[in-house]
């Protein structure tokens, strides 16, 4: 049995012939036993969205850069949310960065404009004018455990977790070692996925990644190829 991570955006879905012709592999793969893990930084109701215009087959489901991760049914089984201590530090900085708010709290399967007990991340915009730079230095100080994805002029605040913990999470549930998962992306927040696992990059992909791994491919289906042939010789 083989098991493969693969990004979405820039990944999974380049062109749309390409997106169509990644999800035909991807269900030969999972028809040959093996398990397919849609790993994305986008929120579920983003990607669900994306699942059900182009049908597209997973086993496991990561949301949010790793916050969260569930089953075929769309079940959770996997969620780190930001801690009540987390949570305040960061509305306080909001506070003392007057020019800053924050934008959405997201939970598991959703998102809300008001703020919610448990979010498993929060997204902070900043006029154009204005830089991050200070506000993440508050950020880093007291042992927060706090990470940040930053987005043009946004900032995705999150506890501690990441696209590949979230695979040693699902790797525990399937009984796989979480090295010998294959994984591919294209960008920065894919970069701890590529390097700790079997990793590929795409070709075009953030120069981040260009030393990462010499393992690239142009698009997905084409490792997914190789990998279903690898399991009809098993």
């Amino acid at each position: 049995m083989f098991v493969l991570s693969s990004d979405y955006d820039g990944t999974l879905k380049t062109r749309i012939p390409d997106l169509m012709m990644n999800v035909r592999e991807i269900r030969k793969f999972r028809d040959l036993g093996n398990i397919f893990i849609l790993n994305t930084g986008r929120n579920f109701e983003s990607i669900k969205h994306e699942i059900d215009e182009f049908d597209i087959p997973f086993d496991y489901l990561c949301c949010n850069d790793g916050c969260v991760a569930f089953d075929h049914n769309f079940d959770v089984v996997f969620e780190k949310n930001l801690t009540p201590e987390q949570k305040s530090h960061i509305k306080n900085l909001v506070f003392t960065y007057s020019a800053f708010r924050i934008n959405k709290y997201y939970s598991a399967k959703g998102t809300s404009k008001h703020e919610i007990e448990n979010p498993i991340e929060i997204e902070i915009v900043k006029p154009d004018d204005q830089k991050f730079k200070g506000f993440i230095s508050g950020l880093d100080t007291e042992n927060t455990n706090i990470q940040y994805f930053k987005w043009k002029n946004s900032l995705y605040v999150k506890n501690e977790t990441s696209k590949s913990s979230v695979l040693e999470n699902i790797a525990g549930l399937i009984g796989v070692n979480p090295s010998e998962i294959y994984t591919i992306g294209d960008e920065a927040n894919d970069l701890e996925m590529i390097k700790n696992h079997k990793g590929f990059r795409m070709l075009e992909s953030s120069p981040r990644l260009w030393t990462t791994t010499l393992r690239i491919v142009p698009e997905v289906h084409m490792l997914v190829r190789f990998l279903n042939h690898k399991s009809k010789r098993i």
